[in-house]
């Protein structure tokens, strides 16, 4: 699509109201095949594991991009979070879940069943398996 979005760009730079035009209906054509996608995605995930509460955290992409290099930046800026967020929390009570937001603070390093925070996350550790607590 980027390659695409590209091409199509050049034509409108060069080619006036009609690139304009088709740079326009092309867009809309991308939105609304991410937007098909969203939504396929939250139906497949909610058929999946029925009667859940879903945790989603509250990410800010404009503070992202301040850490991140211009290949990340690129990924970041293509990402529909909120998106997602706003078709789960939509679709959630229809198949009886919940969504709740979270703040993102200590989510990886927090034991999902106690909660406590470890100070082991790194590298080489795997995030989010066994609490050093519980062993779950």
């Amino acid at each position: 699509m980027e390659l695409k979005r590209g091409e199509m760009q050049s034509f409108a730079s060069k080619h006036g109201r009609k690139g304009e035009l088709l740079l326009r209906k092309y867009s809309h054509r991308e939105r609304n095949k991410v937007m098909d996608y969203v939504h396929k995605f939250v139906n497949e995930l909610l058929e999946t594991y029925p009667v859940t509460t879903f945790a989603v955290e509250k990410l800010n992409k404009q503070e992202m991009f301040q850490d991140a290099n211009d290949k990340l930046s690129k990924k970041i800026s293509r990402t529909v979070w909120r998106s997602i967020h706003r078709v789960l929390k939509h679709k959630a009570p229809l198949y009886g879940s919940l969504v709740k937001e979270v703040n993102p603070y200590h989510t990886s390093k927090s034991c999902p069943r106690c909660g406590r925070v470890s100070r082991k996350v790194g590298l080489f550790v795997v995030r989010g398996v066994v609490s050093p607590w519980t062993g779950n």
